[in-house]
């Protein structure tokens, strides 16, 4: 389990990147929110990408653990859909929020090989769980299509509702970008 301290490092530095992405966060402005030096930072995070990979990683984890829930929790293909969309729903809710890994991808050519990597397994662990949604739970897949292409299709609907929420300044531009009633087709 971290520290205290290093929980607090993680939860100011998500929060800043999730504003501005990798260049929206720095040791400084962290140190300041919490009240440490920024010394304090480099000795558990000894460099960006150490905390960068660190907040990936644990964002990434977080959504696993939400993922695993949703499965568990909902019997119906519409309910784990909704539930999925939800959890993105929510975060655009707050002003200027966006998913760390969606706003870190868009960054990715100035991104450590590190973090790259990190934004590659979250996308993947969604991929998985949503295919493995659509197939358990018999969707009608459109001739052409594939429970991966699907999935892939339901993130990057997601990931650009978000964007578009930011772009718009605007609440419900996330409903009528998702149109969630879409997924009783499913």
């Amino acid at each position: 389990m971290p520290s205290d301290t290093v929980e607090k490092i993680l939860t100011s530095a998500e929060k800043q990147a999730r504003t501005g992405g990798y260049n929206g966060f720095s040791f400084r402005e962290i140190a300041k929110e919490i009240g440490i030096k920024s010394a304090s930072i480099h000795y558990h995070f000894p460099t960006k990408a150490d905390l960068a990979t660190e907040l990936t990683k644990r964002y990434t984890q977080r959504f696993e653990a939400i993922l695993s829930e949703i499965g568990n929790n909902h019997t119906t293909l519409h309910s784990k859909l909704q539930a999925y969309a939800n959890l993105f729903y929510e975060a655009a809710k707050e002003k200027g929020n966006m998913c760390l890994c969606g706003l870190f991808t868009a960054e990715i050519d100035i991104l450590p090989d590190t973090v790259s990597r990190e934004l590659k397994v979250f996308f993947q662990s969604h991929e998985k769980w949503l295919t493995a949604q659509l197939i358990e739970h018999k969707a009608a897949i459109p001739e052409g299509q594939t429970p991966q292409k699907m999935a892939l299709q339901i993130i990057a609907n997601m990931e650009g509702a978000m964007l578009l929420t930011k772009a718009f300044d605007s609440q419900t531009c996330f409903n009528d970008a998702i149109d969630l009633s879409a997924f009783a087709s499913l």
